[in-house]
């Protein structure tokens, strides 16, 4: 027997034959539609004037968003993304340079299946990384698996890996329809790097984005990759195209201001 309180506060015992229906569903692993199906029996009376089909679809909505979030959550864990942003959060910033145009074109995520790549660019502390993963969260909310790296570890992982692991791991990026790679150019690639970098950025060609953050200004990107390295060109060309969209970030550092995003609030 299994004893509960409804809306009102009240102790409502659940009837064998309820508490057998709700034990189902969470076998089923159906757990949003069994903790929907205890709400409408330990509170009657509000779904009295309610059809079957209508109380049945409140359980297939529950276990909907059950699902979303579970998806939800499970993407954000693989994704690496060290904090939570949000685009609800941004709004108009002339400070910052980024207007409202911008972030719907965020919001609206027909860049993933365009294969757009999108530059972020801007002084440190003006927000790319911020920005990035919020871009990054907005594709998650959505059903779009994301991977995160900095350019730092994305780096060490090129140039040390052998052969099969590196193959392993490049394809295993295939399936994630946006790649983030913080912090592009800090440092000159090696001709390892720009190798795998390019072999990474062709595997993916066409089947999603990459979300470049960079302190470099747009016609500055090159400079990262050397001249000598035989595949420059075709990594440039797939990588920093003129459709692609740029976003410049300007101000000054918002590290430790007060008004710096949290990032943890949705």
């Amino acid at each position: 027997m299994t004893v509960v309180r409804n809306t009102n506060g009240e102790k409502i015992v659940l009837l064998e034959e309820q508490e057998e229906i709700i034990e189902k569903a969470r076998f089923c692993k159906l757990d949003g539609f069994a903790e929907e199906l205890q709400y409408q029996f330990i509170n009657p009376l509000q779904y009295k004037d309610s059809t079957y089909e209508n109380r049945i679809s409140s359980c297939l909505d529950s276990q909907i968003s059950a699902n979303k979030n579970a998806q939800f959550n499970a993407y954000f864990k693989k994704s690496h993304m060290p904090r939570k942003y949000y685009l609800s959060k941004y709004q108009d910033d002339p400070e910052r340079n980024l207007n409202r145009k911008d972030i719907q074109y965020l919001k609206e995520l027909n860049y993933i299946n365009a294969g757009t790549n999108i530059i972020i660019n801007g002084p440190m502390g003006t927000g790319k990384t911020a920005l990035a993963l919020a871009t990054g969260m907005e594709a998650i909310k959505h059903g779009y698996p994301v991977m995160y790296y900095r350019m730092s570890d994305l780096i060490i992982i090129m140039e040390n890996k052998e052969a099969q692991p590196f193959a392993r791991f490049r394809d295993s990026l295939k399936k994630y329809r946006i790649l983030i790679i913080d912090d592009y150019g800090l440092e000159i690639l090696s001709e390892q790097a720009v190798l795998r970098l390019n072999d990474i950025v062709d595997s993916r060609y066409g089947m999603g984005t990459i979300i470049i953050t960079t302190q470099l200004k747009v016609q500055s990107l090159h400079t990262a990759i050397p001249k000598t390295c035989i595949v420059r060109d075709a990594l440039l060309d797939r990588l920093f195209r003129p459709s692609d969209k740029a976003i410049t970030l300007t101000g000054k550092s918002w590290r430790g201001d007060t008004h710096e995003f949290k990032g943890d609030n949705t």
